[in-house]
């Protein structure tokens, strides 16, 4: 089988071959990448790339089925990948990334570590070690851009242990995990915990169990057996349609349904959950290795870098839930930072969905950034919580775009920032380019909070904010972050 001289944007092969070829690889893990990784990003993003990997030519090869596939599902996708060099070894591999439609671009290497882990990875996918190298470099570009999956809700039963706890009791529950039938659901257990520790996964529960057999029977568990006893974000355990719990779940931690993995080993409850959620990701598996494998193959939990800031992100959201479980406002502070080339506004914006008032990130020449790092009392930086986009005119400000991280809805920040531009700016109106898109409601809930207080309507496409004295009263009372 002769190696390629070029694999560009297509593949050569006859349209026949290929129809056969996705037929063939249609169930596989690979489809696993390109229909809950890829696609699931381009909810969220259409902008056409160019990606030029330089030192991987001559180890691609023209007829290698999966390879195929995966560019020509690339290139469906706006991800056209070209190939440049002719090295016979390489340990790293320099990669040109081009958004076109943004006319903007950026080079980074791959480095290749580990060969024995792609291999064994390959062996287990029928995926050559190359395409999983090149699945690595997409998921790495999409990461930068977006954080796809950010929670992951498992069930109990016959999923973190054998079982029905219902019927068999929680010391029986507790004797099967001591057990060799124990290992496997402790080893994924291992795995989840290492991705929330790691790279900062919210883990949550979601059983048809009684509440309080749940509790009890992860009381009694020690985390020898059950290495997740201190690492669940949130539970829930009712007779409910899961569907509705996950609904409540993505609620509770201030995210999207699409931004969550569900976890079952119920083909009923599977199909319930994905006719009624969608967007929502379900695997389908029969055993806990073929789980994980398809995970890490599908690049789910894919992160561009090792992050302290998201590490904390569960520390920080379990502070604030104490706080507001408590009726009460965290007191923090907040530092406003010049963003004169709108690069740090312009990732938020990009990230975020459920607050952010506009789709523009192109700005013009006399539009003014900031971005709003927050603290804790003691002097943690727990990172950027909002960026705001804004010009002046002589009377009014007009906020071009304004984003708030997920992290932080509803402890004070929408007031803060709004008090904030009034002080920097001494202006008494706003103009707020809310555009309502698909996922934005956090924005539209903010203005309908305040409609006794701020006059607002639409004028044109912006919705007018006036500040009075109650108006200023009002937003006060409601935060209590200061600014450093």
């Amino acid at each position: 089988m002769a190696k390629s001289e070029k694999i560009e944007n297509n593949v050569d092969c006859p349209s026949d071959r290929l129809s056969t070829n996705c037929q063939n690889i249609e169930n596989s893990f690979l489809c696993v990448f390109i229909n809950n990784f890829v696609n699931k990003f381009r909810n969220y993003n259409n902008d056409e790339f160019l990606i030029t990997i330089s030192g991987l030519k001559r180890f691609i090869y023209k007829d290698e089925k999966a390879l195929t596939y995966l560019f020509e599902q690339l290139k469906e996708n706006n991800f056209i990948i070209e190939f440049e060099g002719n090295e016979e070894s390489v340990n790293h591999i320099d990669i040109t990334c081009k958004n076109i439609t943004k006319k903007a671009s950026y080079n980074f290497k791959y480095q290749i570590h580990n060969l024995p882990a792609i291999v064994e990875l390959s062996s287990k996918i029928d995926i050559p070690p190359v395409g999983i190298i090149i699945t690595k470099i997409v998921a790495q570009i999409i990461s930068k851009i977006k954080i796809l999956y950010k929670a992951i809700v498992l069930d109990l039963d016959d999923t973190l242990w054998k079982g029905t706890l219902s019927e068999v009791g929680k010391d029986k529950i507790r004797e099967t995990l001591y057990s060799e039938q124990g290992a496997p659901f402790i080893a994924f257990m291992k795995f989840v915990k290492t991705l929330a520790n790691e790279l900062g996964v919210f883990i949550t529960i979601c059983s048809r169990n009684d509440s309080k057999m749940v509790e009890s029977t992860l009381e009694l568990l020690d985390e020898n057996i059950f290495p997740l006893k201190y690492q669940i974000d949130y539970i829930i355990a009712n007779n409910n349609d899961k569907s509705d719990n996950i609904r409540k779940i993505a609620e509770e931690l201030s995210i999207l349904p699409q931004s969550l993995v569900f976890i079952d080993d119920n083909q009923i409850v599977r199909d319930e959950v994905k006719r009624k959620l969608p967007d929502v990701f379900v695997p389908e598996w029969e055993n806990h290795n073929e789980l994980v494998t398809q995970l890490i193959a599908g690049c789910i939990f894919e992160r561009g870098e090792l992050s302290l800031n998201s590490q904390n992100r569960r520390k920080q959201y379990k502070i604030i839930q104490t706080e507001r479980a408590q009726n009460s406002l965290p007191k923090l502070f907040i530092k406003a930072i010049r963003d004169n080339d709108h690069i740090e506004s312009c990732k938020l914006y990009s990230k975020s969905n459920q607050f952010k008032i506009s789709a523009i990130e192109n700005f013009d020449v006399d539009a003014k950034s900031l971005y709003f790092e927050i603290y804790r009392e003691n002097g943690e930086n727990l990172g950027i919580c909002s960026t705001i986009t804004y010009s002046i005119s002589e009377e009014a400000i007009t906020l071009i775009n304004w984003a708030i991280s997920c992290r932080y809805f509803q402890i004070g920040i929408e007031e803060f920032v709004l008090l904030y531009l009034q002080k920097i700016t001494n202006k008494n109106k706003i103009y707020i380019n809310y555009q309502e898109l698909e996922y934005n409601l956090k924005v539209k809930e903010m203005l309908q909070k305040y409609c006794d207080e701020i006059r607002y309507h639409y004028q044109n496409t912006m919705t007018l904010i006036e500040f009075t004295e109650e108006t200023v009263i009002n937003l006060k009372i409601n935060t209590k972050l200061k600014e450093v």
